[in-house]
């Protein structure tokens, strides 16, 4: 069997959301051993940097599209019928058109959030941005949703089978023994530009765009902050799109001193950020699943959440969840307090927290991809 799969945003230098899933999940398969049993074409943008050991591998065949425009709905749609494909998977939402019918596909979908774009506010765009999700969720032999939060909005929203979709959660990283990779060690030296100190800073992950509520965060933080005055909020994330309340909060909250934005981060200092963090926080009004939550998780860090979109979902009672709506701000700040003041309670939530990583990991959803390919 030929399995093709879309991995122009996998081998991207520089990852957020759908790449990270892609580039993970595409790795922790290609790593399994059920997986020799199958042939791999990859096909990937220019210049993209492969890991050596992935042109190792003997059943993977590497295929560059040189696209600079139209790759997915001419350069993959004319892959299909040059290159022999049992079946195509599309770990992110746009599927060609024109493709070869007889290839059966697989589209990962993670969610709808396309409804926060900015330009979604313009007619046209609200027409056009929706298009590659709607096509994708009726014409694809099989969806795979990361959340059942996200198969629902298909369902009810797109109006699609239900029995069409099968729910694959994301994961995180285990050894080869079954334990959650290390995540790396907090180093004082590594952070000293951002002037933070370990075990006295509360962090949110993410890119900054209006979706992230990241206002109420901190608001939420300003309301704790005369208890907590030796904590910062540190927001690691590149500016999206939108930015401007996000920026003028702290001084509207008479915390300007105290909240650090990084901007984007690099993996290892990405690692050094949770190892050090007191409390994870994710105030999002809606996540398609919320990786952050159980990145965090596995550094060992205890989350507050809210429980927009798939996050309560996510977050189960591995960490407090607190429901978005008037007030909301109150509610987070009381949640933040009642973790930061009980040693006992934070204890126990990264022990849960431990647990919750280790039934979510890119290996078993790899596992449960690779079975939809295969079966589809």
């Amino acid at each position: 069997m030929v399995i093709g799969i879309d991995c122009s945003r996998a081998f991207v230098k520089e990852r957020t959301g759908t790449e990270n899933y892609s580039y993970h999940l595409i790795s922790e398969m290609l790593r399994l051993i059920t997986s020799s049993e199958y042939s791999f074409v990859l096909f990937v943008r220019p210049n993209v940097i492969i890991p050596q050991w992935i042109e190792e591998l003997g059943n993977v065949e590497v295929v560059i599209i040189k696209y600079r425009y139209l790759w997915t709905q001419v350069g993959l749609a004319m892959a299909t019928w040059r290159r022999i494909l049992d079946v195509l998977w599309v770990p992110a939402h746009t599927l060609p058109v024109l493709r070869n019918p007889k290839v059966n596909t697989v589209v990962t979908i993670h969610g709808l959030e396309y409804q926060w774009l900015p330009e979604y506010k313009n007619i046209l765009q609200r027409w056009y941005l929706p298009l590659s999700t709607i096509y994708a969720s009726r014409q694809a032999n099989k969806l795979i949703a990361v959340s059942k939060f996200t198969k629902n909005q298909l369902v009810k929203q797109l109006h699609t089978r239900s029995n069409n979709i099968k729910v694959i959660y994301e994961g995180v990283g285990v050894s080869d023994e079954g334990r959650p990779r290390n995540v790396g060690t907090f180093h004082s030296g590594d952070v000293t530009a951002w002037g933070i100190r370990k075990n006295k800073y509360i962090l949110f992950v993410g890119t900054l765009m209006p979706r992230k509520n990241l206002p109420k965060l901190i608001e939420a933080f300003g309301l704790i902050n005369r208890e907590y005055s030796d904590y910062k909020l540190v927001i690691a994330g590149g500016k999206g799109w939108m930015t401007e309340e996000i920026f003028l909060a702290p001084d509207i909250y008479d915390v300007q001193e105290k909240v650090v934005f990084t901007g984007r981060v690099s993996d290892k200092e990405l690692q050094v950020l949770y190892q050090g963090a007191d409390l994870y926080v994710q105030s999002s009004y809606t996540e398609g699943f919320g990786l952050p939550v159980l990145e965090a998780m596995q550094a060992g860090v205890a989350v507050v959440s809210s429980d927009g979109g798939a996050l309560a979902e996510v977050v189960g009672r591995a960490g407090l969840v607190v429901k978005l709506g008037k007030g909301f701000s109150k509610r987070l700040a009381s949640a933040m307090t009642k973790v930061l003041s009980n040693g006992q309670l934070q204890v126990k939530m990264v022990r849960m927290g431990k647990k919750k990583v280790g039934e979510l990991t890119w290996r078993k959803a790899a596992l449960e991809t690779l079975n939809v390919l295969v079966n589809v």
